[in-house]
């Protein structure tokens, strides 16, 4: 089979191009990763759905030997884990079908695309769910009249389509997902992807989520956004550039500084504080079981010794939770393996640390790790984004010059002897 001399690879191009595919896929992996609707209450309908959208639209037509590999290796480690301890089959299988559908999608996902559909999807439920927090956050009666709350996962939540209502507490802002500390996540992810993944900064994108997310009043979601903008003045440390930056901060300074005397930061920092006290018997927890069991853990989502040991159903932490589920080996090669994840596309070693060290506040505040936004890091083919971007600017591997520049004169010999 011949291969035409002036392209730059003999592997068929098997991305999807459709964006209308694109968006839908970004959207589902956002829904099935903590909104109250479609990731709680609609839970298995719509990770079947998002299963379902892979096997039909991206199932894999060729495998990069490195990604496969990498699906290889988790596989391994999720399926012993399950037969060490064969218990929660359900949960394993439900783990093994998100990682399986979000490993379809990356496989064949347009990355540059989707990270345009992920800034328009959260600009648009930033502003179409504003309006509804402002009628919750100024009349929070009429809220309790006109909607009914709806029983989900042992809570109960008030839902609309494009923002879900706490029972009681309407004065934060968490979006159509179960609190606002995981409204935060999303929001900073739209922060992160404005900063780092476009040509051009798109300053009025900043103003509506960073304003969006000042409303989540979230301690971790402000430093988290914090370090995002720190990381992006040093990599891009031009004077007009930072002044502007400042600037736009600076709009921001009277809305943080009411929040701040507001107390809703500064209390969570108390002893008697519900949010800080629970945080920190989650985070006393894991540790004490990961170090009881720290090389196998004590098996996926066994959350049973969580109330029986210390009478809470859960854990918040799914940094200290993978941790003591699956070992402090594993735990500590996921992180290494995310932060080189992170080194490549961001390009620097101090801007990615401090987009890293976000990263483990996520983990380590919201029960995030194994959302299917997240386990797109699993499986995130960065040196294909940046032959993508290499591509649109038009730049070529030295390597490839000179493939090409042989083909051609291999060409021409033949055309001289008449072959």
């Amino acid at each position: 089979m011949m291969t035409n001399p002036y392209t730059l690879s003999a592997q068929p191009d098997i991305t999807v191009k459709n964006k209308f595919l694109t968006f839908i896929a970004v959207a589902l992996i956002v829904v099935t990763s903590g909104s109250v609707l479609f990731g709680k209450l609609l839970y298995s309908d719509f990770i079947m759905v998002l299963f379902a959208v892979a096997v039909v639209f991206y199932f894999p037509k060729r495998i990069e030997p490195r990604q496969f590999l990498i699906l290889l290796l988790v596989m391994i480690v999720i399926l012993g884990n399950m037969l060490l301890y064969r218990t929660n089959i359900g949960g394993y299988a439900g783990l093994i079908l998100k990682i399986m559908a979000v490993f379809m999608v990356l496989n064949r996902l347009d990355l540059r695309q989707a990270a345009k559909s992920y800034q328009w999807l959260i600009l648009a439920l930033a502003i179409l769910g504003m309006p509804f927090y402002l009628l919750g956050a100024f009349d929070a009666a009429l809220v309790r009249e006109l909607i009914p709350p709806t029983s989900v996962w042992g809570g109960a939540y008030r839902i609309t389509p494009f923002h879900v209502y706490g029972l009681w507490n309407m004065s934060r802002n968490q979006g159509i997902f179960w609190e606002p500390g995981a409204y935060q996540v999303f929001l900073n992810l739209g922060i992160f992807l404005t900063l780092f993944m476009n040509k051009k900064l798109m300053k009025w994108r900043l103003v509506i989520l960073t304003a969006t997310l000042l409303t989540t009043m979230s301690t971790s979601g402000y430093m988290i956004c914090a370090l995002l903008y720190l990381a992006y003045v040093i990599r891009n440390g031009k004077r007009e550039q930072i002044s502007r930056m400042l600037l736009s901060l600076f709009l921001f300074v009277p809305l943080a500084v009411f929040i701040a005397q507001s107390g809703v930061i500064t209390d969570k920092f108390q002893d008697g504080n519900a949010s800080f006290d629970r945080r920190s018997l989650d985070t006393s927890s894991n540790l004490e079981l990961m170090i009881e069991k720290p090389l196998l853990g004590w098996g996926f989502q066994n959350n049973e010794i969580l109330m029986e040991r210390y009478s809470i159903p859960d854990s918040s932490n799914s940094l200290l939770t993978f941790g003591y589920q699956f070992g402090l080996p594993m735990l500590l090669i996921l992180m290494i393996y995310y932060y080189f994840q992170l080194l490549r596309p961001i390009g620097g070693v101090v801007q990615a640390l401090l987009v890293f060290i976000g990263l483990l506040i996520v983990f380590s505040t919201e029960n995030m790790l194994f959302q299917p936004l997240f386990i797109v890091l699993m499986f995130l083919d960065t040196r294909r984004l940046q032959a993508q971007e290499q591509t649109e600017r038009g730049e070529v591997h030295a390597n490839e010059v000179s493939r090409i520049r042989s083909s051609l004169r291999q060409q021409r010999v033949a055309t001289e002897k008449g072959l």
